[in-house]
């Protein structure tokens, strides 16, 4: 722990309840790191007379150029709004380094998006590359950590399954400009 702690890290966390607060959120959602923040939240607005929010936390996805964490500010990420070719040049150019599963962004939107929403992820490669597969979740990091899957194809099947889940998003956000 730092003796000496900078004002910054001390007011931050202040800033935020009171903007929690300001802004009457009901819900604050945010990555882990932003749970002890968030418990302050909870813990101290009642004690003012503000309601505590319900707080959701996302598991934290290493940014797409292999950073610890996606972020606005570096661009390592795939907005809800991206069209498909930003989607699909993201992605290409993402790091997914051959048979390593830690830390691997394609493998943890793999992870948390499709898997959280279905049992198995359609990887489509011509007959010569072996043909398509349909994996589970065990089966895709197990190939993949073999290296018995081109990182290619893995990116491939994420960029196609974004692109269709964040379709209605994209219609909806084209729809109120």
């Amino acid at each position: 722990a730092d003796d000496n702690p900078k004002v910054a890290s001390v007011l931050y966390p202040i800033m935020q309840t009171v903007d929690m607060a300001a802004l009457e959120v009901d819900i604050a959602l945010g990555g882990m790191e932003q749970r002890k923040i968030q418990m302050l939240a909870r813990e101290n607005l009642p004690r003012i007379g503000k309601e505590a929010p319900v707080c959701i936390h996302t598991p934290l996805i290493h940014g797409l150029d292999g950073d610890d964490k996606m972020s606005s500010s570096k661009g390592n990420y795939i907005a809800v709004d991206d069209d498909e070719k930003t989607i699909k040049d993201k992605i290409k150019k993402s790091y997914c380094p051959m048979g390593e599963t830690e830390g691997n962004p394609i493998l943890e939107i793999a992870d948390h998006f499709v898997f959280s929403q279905q049992d198995t992820l359609l990887i489509e490669r011509p007959e010569k590359f072996g043909g398509n597969l349909e994996l589970t979740k065990d089966e895709l990091y197990k190939m993949y950590g073999e290296e018995n899957l081109h990182p290619m194809d893995l990116k491939n099947a994420i960029t196609q399954y974004l692109i269709d889940f964040l379709k209605p998003v994209r219609e909806f956000m084209e729809s109120q400009e």
